[in-house]
């Protein structure tokens, strides 16, 4: 145990000081969030208002026709459900449905908000209160034209950041496993340190239970950082348990920890590593919903979407962190991740090598 507790610690000295290795595990992925959120998370001028029933009543129709002459008002028109479905999915800040008051003059509207994003939400459901009652003020003690309710639902939408940050952690999780370890590996094997290994009386699998351990604390720190990154920033939201999103990245960092392993055992040298590694990673950061969804892909591109175990990680980090899911509703993507741990540990059993193999 005491060997194995100083193995440890010399895994976390050796990260430490390895510059690319904390470049790539932590400054790269940090970079990505601030690039991403200051490029992509302003706040447009003009709020998505999504109308229906604006042919209900003459009055409905002059209302909906000065929100769309408004340059503040993204005016969208359609259905109840729609537009209903629209605000759930986060595509609409504020919802106004009309329909007939007590005479044809008169006109009820039923105004809807989203209030998971208190901040856009009320201020765009205060400038589209603004704009009806300024109506109401403009028949002159007359019986008000537009009767307001006001109603606010919980939507599925998430704001970008929300969405990108636990992309990133997921990327470099994945990228920690398949790349980092993969090629530290390899060169431990070319530099005979596992051959000398292999000569003392300390096993292998307590050198590599070490390098796991190390690995998989070294992920929930960077998890920390970047959560707090994101949090100091732009506002990110959390909604879940932080125990819940430990142990989904310790999961995770399980899952492609054995596939780095798996990896290392096929690749001959460093170079062969990082190809296998990239060859691996890199179709997964865009065919995984990282940065952008992937719901409106080409449906022959969605099943093989299904395939990958990056999609498993992002979506269960998004659903913990941001949601506030528990772990039992993800056991779909616990139980993906989990099998892809088992599959590349048995293959890296299978196919493991004390020394390279000759040219």
């Amino acid at each position: 145990m005491k060997a194995l507790r100083y193995m440890i610690v010399a895994n976390f000295k050796m990260t430490l000081r390895n510059r690319t290795a904390l470049f790539w595990n932590l400054a790269f992925p940090a970079i990505f969030i601030i690039l991403f959120g200051l490029l992509l998370t302003t706040e447009t001028d003009a709020f998505s208002v999504g109308v229906a029933g604006e042919s209900t009543t003459s009055i409905a129709r002059q209302v909906t026709s000065d929100l769309g002459n408004s340059s503040a008002f993204d005016v969208s028109l359609g259905s109840r459900e729609s537009q209903l479905e629209a605000l759930n999915e986060g595509e609409r800040s504020v919802v106004v449905i009309f329909s007939e008051g007590a005479t044809a003059q008169l006109a009820e509207a039923e105004v809807y908000y989203d209030q998971t994003d208190p901040q856009q939400a009320q201020i765009a459901l205060s400038a589209v209160q603004q704009f009806l009652n300024q109506v109401n003020v403009e028949s002159l003690g007359e019986q008000r034209p537009v009767t307001v309710s006001v109603q606010g639902v919980e939507s599925q939408g998430l704001r970008y950041i929300d969405y990108l940050v636990p992309g990133i952690l997921a990327m470099s999780i994945m990228n920690s496993g398949m790349i980092g370890l993969t090629t530290a590996f390899v060169s431990y094997r070319e530099k005979g340190i596992l051959r000398r290994i292999k000569a003392t009386p300390f096993p292998l699998s307590s050198f590599i239970f070490a390098r796991i351990v190390s690995q998989v604390v070294i992920a929930v720190f960077q998890a920390m950082v970047l959560i707090l990154l994101g949090m100091l920033l732009f506002d990110l939201q959390i909604d879940g348990s932080l125990f819940n999103v430990v142990i989904m990245v310790t999961v995770g960092s399980l899952a492609f920890l054995s596939l780095g392993f798996m990896i290392s055992s096929f690749a001959r040298n460093q170079e062969a590593a990082a190809s296998l590694g990239n060859a691996f990673s890199f179709p997964m950061l865009f065919l995984s919903g990282v940065f952008f969804p992937v719901d409106n892909a080409p449906a022959w591109l969605q099943p093989i979407t299904k395939l990958i175990p990056l999609t498993y990680l992002a979506d269960g980090l998004r659903n913990v962190m941001v949601r506030g899911e528990n772990l039992p509703a993800e056991w779909l993507n616990i139980g993906v991740l989990l099998l892809t741990c088992v599959i590349g540990l048995v293959l890296s059993v299978r196919y493991f090598r004390w020394e390279s193999a000759p040219a």
